[in-house]
């Protein structure tokens, strides 16, 4: 049923449950992971963050794209790690659309405080804008 399955990670407690039922479903369905991570590179104000900032948001991505590949080649599965810049609300549709995915397994909530609290939630997003599957993980 399941060929392919995108689990968004920011490296919060939600996106590694959200990870793990991924694992799970893979074992089931013999589906490829892909772990993505976004680097939001959208600005709020007027004035772009420092480079140096950016820098450290990708090299964070990194690591919880290496982190989620280990977890998941650990298991003995496969997976394709990808980080990626933009608006995450668009990143993560538009990677569904472009690769084919099959499932995206989203954490309810992520790292981003700040997010849910002046823009929306980018689950919620997901979930009404997505054009294929989307199973909400609550940790």
């Amino acid at each position: 049923m399941y060929k392919k399955i995108l689990v968004p990670l920011d490296g919060s407690k939600n996106s590694i449950k959200a990870l793990d039922t991924a694992i799970e479903m893979s074992k089931i369905f013999k589906a490829e992971i892909v772990v993505l991570s976004v680097v939001d590179n959208t600005k709020l104000g007027y004035e772009p963050l420092p480079a140096e900032i950016y820098e450290g948001l990708e090299s964070n991505a990194k690591k919880v794209v290496e982190y989620g590949r280990d977890r998941v080649w650990n298991q003995g599965l496969t997976i394709n790690g990808v980080v990626e810049k933009g608006n995450p609300k668009q990143v993560i549709i538009d990677y569904a659309q472009k690769n084919s995915i099959d499932l995206i397994v989203i954490g309810k909530s992520g790292m981003n405080a700040l997010n849910q609290l002046v823009i929306g939630s980018t689950t919620a997003s997901i979930v009404r804008n997505a054009n294929t599957q989307v199973l909400v993980v609550n940790a």
